[in-house]
């Protein structure tokens, strides 16, 4: 995975052949161009929960066309992080109870929330 330069506050992360983009609100010197790190940072447990949820539902054909999840988080300070991150899957039809709890389990084991609460280890060299 590289992450390369693009101007202003914009940073290009190349992987797999993909690409992602981040930039800052114009208010801290970007051009709003894409959503910041922190805001990935936070996608990243919606979309993997969400992951989780589509491979056990399609398996017990669980109605997905229209499912939703919403993220939202809250800052911390002391040091400044993201203190607190809240994922809702949203179901786009009721889903029977005998799969609730499994749903929720299987939402939870994703990679990156396991990440969250077995967090790396970080190493970070500026050259």
């Amino acid at each position: 995975m590289i992450v390369e330069y693009a101007g202003g506050m914009k940073l290009v992360v190349h992987h797999r052949g993909l690409e992602a983009v981040s930039d800052q609100p114009e208010n801290e010197g970007g051009k709003n161009a894409a959503m910041t790190p922190t805001e990935l940072f936070v996608a990243s447990p919606a979309m993997c929960a969400g992951v989780f949820v589509l491979y056990f539902a399609t398996r017990h054909e669980i109605a997905v066309e229209g499912m939703k999840i919403e993220a939202d988080y809250q800052m911390s300070e002391g040091p400044r992080r993201v203190g607190a991150i809240q994922v809702r899957v949203k179901m786009p039809e009721p889903v029977d109870p005998q799969y609730q709890a499994a749903l929720q389990r299987t939402a939870e084991h994703c990679v990156v929330h396991n990440s969250f609460l077995n967090p790396p280890d970080v190493v970070i060299a500026v050259e």
